[in-house]
């Protein structure tokens, strides 16, 4: 579960770079290599393999910005763990709103209160970054059982500080999990939450 939590988290902290729009209509994408697929506001900056393998203008955007070269190419590789980001452009500090999806395997024989509290104490000891506490439930989503956690990282993002407010879900499929990370400013939360609760709820395994 470490290497899953802190692969979810570093995608995220990644995300403080573009220009331009909000939404406020949705479209269902599939997640490849995940037999899932999730619903993103239409107006969202929404990557995937076939994107950071194929795409000119991502090639050309990565040249501009090439802090993100680790993190895609972690998502490039044919086996990443990493299958989806998306990201707000509607920039806030320099800082965009995102989501990351990453695959996981199954989750361990425990019951889901148990697997909280395993979560939550795997985040507490692994990423010292954490300020404040960590948050942790057990949840039912539509797509199955889940793990929800709450809490702030601080980082620093080409040389300015930020801290950031996560809300994650590791989400249990039959065969496999997926970890949905979600990003924003401290001061978004609170307006940002319905947003990200109805994403987490449009999520569907699909095989």
């Amino acid at each position: 579960m470490r290497r899953i939590v802190v692969a979810a988290l570093l995608v995220s902290l990644v995300a403080g770079l573009v220009s331009t729009a909000s939404a406020s209509t949705t479209t269902r994408r599939s997640i490849p290599g995940a037999g899932a697929s999730i619903v993103i506001p239409t107006a969202w900056s929404v990557l995937d393999r076939r994107t950071v393998t194929s795409s000119v203008a991502f090639k050309r955007f990565i040249d501009e910005n090439p802090s993100l070269r680790p993190f895609v190419a972690q998502m490039a590789g044919a086996n990443s763990a990493i299958k989806l980001m998306a990201f707000d452009l509607d920039l806030s500090q320099g800082f965009a709103t995102n989501i990351n999806v990453v695959l996981s395997g199954p989750a361990p024989r425990l019951s889901l209160t148990q697997l909280a509290a395993i979560y939550r104490r795997e985040l507490e000891a692994r990423l010292s970054t954490i300020v404040g506490p960590v948050a942790t439930s057990a949840v039912t989503l539509p797509a199955g059982k889940a793990v929800r956690a709450s809490y702030k990282v601080r980082f620093v993002n080409q040389g300015r500080r930020l801290t950031v407010q996560t809300l994650q879900y590791l989400v249990l499929g039959g065969d496999k999990s997926l970890v949905v990370t979600f990003s924003t400013l401290p001061a978004q939360a609170s307006r940002r939450n319905g947003t990200f609760a109805a994403i987490a709820r449009s999520l569907r395994f699909t095989s």
